[in-house]
This record gives C-alpha cells, sequence and structure tokens, in this order.
C-alpha cells in the first residue's frame, strides 16, 4: 500500500476526511489488491482443475485397466485354446462388468465342451481302432492259413470268416448310424405304426435266444400308436433285448411292455439281473462303455449297442434312460412323441 493511502487511512480511523489524493490513492490501491486477489484465485483454480484432470485420469486408467482385464483374459485363454492348449480358461477378475462375467463363462464352457469333444473323439479312436482289431486280426489269421494249407476252406472255416465279416459290419453299421443322428443325417422312413405290433414279431425272432440264456420273456403290450420308423424301433429294440442276454442271463423273468400313457408313447424292458450301479447307469449310453471294462469283447459286446438305442430314440424326438431297478435288475425305458413330426435330414 503506498504512502498516500496510508494515510487515508489513518485519517478514516481518526475520524477526518482524508485528502482527495489520499483518497484516489487508497481507490487505486484498492483495485490492484482486488486484481491480485482475482488473479490468485485464478492460479488456484487452475491448479485445482489439472490437478484434478490428472487424479481422474489416473484412476479412470486403473478402473479402465482392471475392467477391460476380463477381455484380456478371454483374449489370452483364446490364443491357447487356438494353439491346440484345450484346457487353457479365462478368469473372472474384479470390477468387471456383468457382460464381461458372462464372456468368460461362455467361453470357459465353450472351451470345456471342445476339450470333452477331443477327449472324447481320441477314446473313440482307440476304441474303435480295438474293435476292429478282433475281427481282422482272426480274418487275417484265418486266411492265411487257408492260403498256407493250414486249415482246409471247408464249410465250418467259411462259416467262421462270415461271422467276423458281419461283426465288422454290424460295427460300421452302428457306428453310421450314431454319426448320422449326431450330423442330423438319418433318414428315418416315418409311418403310423403301432409300436406293440412291432415289438411282438421281434421277441418271437429272438425268443430261442431268450430263453437259451435262461430268460423268461413275458410280455404287457398295450395299444401304442405313433409316427416313427419302424425298422429303427425293432433294430433298437434287438440291442436292448442283446444287452440283457449279455448282461441278465439266468436271471428268470425279462418283462417287456408297451403303453401309451400321458401322451407318450413308452417301451419299457425290465430284467432282474444284476443291476447296476446309479453311476454305471448315467454312463450306459456312452459310446465303447461296458459295465464292466475288463470284459472280453465276445462277451461285453462292442459297447455301442445303446448308444445305437439312444440315438434312435433321439431321431424320434425321444429319450432313452436306464435306471436300477428297486428288488434287483434294471429298468430300460425309451419314450417317444405319438405324432410329433420326427428329424428327417437326408
Amino acid at each position: 500500500m503506498s504512502p498516500e493511502a496510508r494515510k487515508a487511512g489513518v485519517a478514516f480511523e481518526a475520524g477526518r476526511v482524508p485528502e482527495p489524493d489520499q483518497i484516489r490513492a487508497l481507490l487505486r490501491d484498492h483495485k490492484v489488491i482486488q486484481q491480485d486477489i482475482i488473479n490468485r484465485s485464478f492460479i488456484a483454480l487452475f491448479i485445482f482443475t489439472v490437478t484434478a484432470a490428472l487424479g481422474a485420469f489416473g484412476v479412470g486408467a486403473i478402473l479402465l485397466r482392471r475392467v477391460g482385464g476380463g477381455l484380456n483374459d478371454v483374449a489370452a485363454a483364446a490364443r491357447a485354446v487356438a494353439e491346440g492348449r484345450l484346457d487353457a480358461r479365462a478368469t473372472s477378475v474384479r470390477f468387471a462388468s456383468i457382460e464381461e462375467d458372462q464372456l468368460t463363462q461362455d467361453f470357459n464352457a465353450m472351451a470345456e465342451s471342445l476339450e470333452h469333444a477331443e477327449r472324447e473323439l481320441k477314446e473313440s479312436t482307440a476304441a474303435i481302432a480295438h474293435e476292429l482289431r478282433t475281427p481282422l486280426t482272426v480274418l487275417s489269421g484265418r486266411l492265411h492259413g487257408i492260403q498256407d494249407g493250414v486249415f482246409a476252406p471247408d464249410a465250418r472255416q467259411i462259416d467262421s470268416l462270415i461271422h467276423q465279416v458281419d461283426a465288422l459290419t454290424g460295427l460300421v453299421d452302428d457306428l453310421r448310424t450314431i454319426s448320422l443322428v449326431n450330423s442330423n443325417q438319418l433318414v428315418l422312413e416315418v409311418a403310423t405304426i403301432d409300436l406293440a405290433d412291432e415289438v411282438r414279431p421281434t421277441i418271437e425272432a429272438m425268443r430261442p435266444d431268450l430263453e437259451a440264456a435262461g430268460l423268461t420273456v413275458i410280455c404287457n403290450l398295450a395299444h401304442a400308436p405313433m409316427l416313427g420308423d419302424a425298422a429303427r424301433l425293432r433294430q433298437a429294440l434287438v440291442a436292448v433285448l442283446s444287452n440283457a442276454i449279455r448282461y441278465a442271463p439266468d436271471s428268470g423273468p425279462l418283462e417287456v411292455e408297451t403303453s401309451f400313457h400321458d401322451g407318450s408313447v413308452v417301451l419299457r424292458v425290465l430284467d432282474r439281473g444284476p443291476g447296476l450301479s446309479e453311476a454305471a447307469a448315467a454312463r450306459a449310453f456312452e459310446r465303447f462303455w461296458r459295465a464292466e471294462m475288463s470284459r472280453a469283447r465276445v462277451s461285453g459286446g462292442s459297447g455301442l449297442g445303446l448308444s445305437v438305442v439312444r440315438a434312435i430314440a433321439v431321431a424320434h424326438h425321444g429319450q432313452a434312460t436306464l435306471r436300477p431297478r428297486a428288488g434287483g435288475g434294471a429298468v430300460f425305458e425309451m419314450v417317444l412323441p405319438p405324432v410329433q413330426p420326427l428329424r428327417d435330414v437326408a
């Protein structure tokens, strides 16, 4: 503050009126002080704005890194899967959005399905090679034996060779049926049928084999009209009855039922064999799985029978189940829609 302005201040404090020059000096200094305050305010506001902007940028960068972390994890896992590491999974991160969490879950589910499919393909390939090896080895050995004169080309040898060829043909047909269903290309010869009328002759044709295995067939065949492929459904029943011969011999009564219940056609086969656990029942329809994996192929079958049954049921938009039976044994059940349009893709 200038001397003249200070004198004006002293005069005001003393109750006197300052000189005009002193008042002008006081007003001039007041404007200077006021402008200085405004300038300092602008500087403080600028510093605060810059600091706040930098802080917001830093916090935003941190949050963006955390929020985008889920996408980075999914991208990294996707690259790993593309390189063949199907066990790679994306991990959930903190502060991820709902969409990122859902994307992570969907990606992991897809990767798990791919891993399961690859494992199943490897197991199926190994199982197919194993199943083909036995009949091919027998055929090769017998044919070389006939060529070398070790075996006589008589009717018995020819029947044995035909039996091995039939086994190969059956295995290939089963694999083809499953493949066609999985690719939605199984063509069904659909007609209006009564399932009971298809079951009855199938049982009669297999009755000698069933009785030879110590099974007494008890039929309860009620009227069961439906749209379906009669030949495929008979194929499914043959597979189920063959399974009973293989796994429930000498068990006595074998009950076969058809019915129309709650708008569905039902085929049910009940035996009193050794039964199976819940875990075994859950795996019974898997390809190449056997109730006793240590069984030889001759006694254990190819492991495709029930897989074919399920494939035929699925082609009819139905389902097939196998469960333990109260009191011992097993219950096979196929539930089919009676009039729903069926899968028929060329």
